[in-house]
């Protein structure tokens, strides 16, 4: 029994015959998985409707170790924060290619077209109306589709 290849398997990478390191296929699918079209759409649902408990257990939790706080303020800024991160995640989907419409297929459903519609209404409060209208399309998209 050779103790390197019992270790050997827990390793991120691995070494070829010459010597050369490679990346195992666990480490290489992680990193596909994260740039993959459905990943971006997923963490933009995810970040969207996941965020009313979250930010209420947080504000809970500053509100309540400092009183004098603006929980107001943090509120505020905690939904910009969030809301900017997740749109950030929604553009990586291209409606003009086949492959990005194939996933947006695949992935839509109530919660996506309701974290799309609650990003539209943040961002048109907040008056940013680009952001809006690509927004927008992705609803009239996923509306006209399905």
């Amino acid at each position: 029994m050779d103790i390197n290849k019992i270790f050997g398997a827990f390793n991120s990478s691995s070494r070829d015959d010459d010597g050369f390191e490679q990346p195992t296929f666990l480490h290489a699918y992680k990193d596909d998985e994260e740039n993959h079209p459905k990943y971006y759409v997923r963490m933009f649902t995810k970040l969207v409707l996941n965020y009313t408990s979250y930010n209420k257990q947080l504000i809970d939790f500053f509100g309540k170790s400092d009183p004098g706080l603006d929980v107001g303020e943090i509120t505020q800024t905690g939904e910009a924060m969030l809301y900017q991160r997740a749109y950030q995640y929604i553009i990586q989907i291209d409606i003009h290619d086949e492959y990005h419409i194939k996933i947006l297929f695949e992935e839509a459903n109530s919660k996506l077209k309701e974290a799309l519609n609650k990003s539209l209404k943040f961002f048109e409060i907040e008056e940013e109306y680009e952001k809006c209208a690509i927004l927008k399309q992705y609803l009239d998209f996923l509306n006209f589709s399905s």
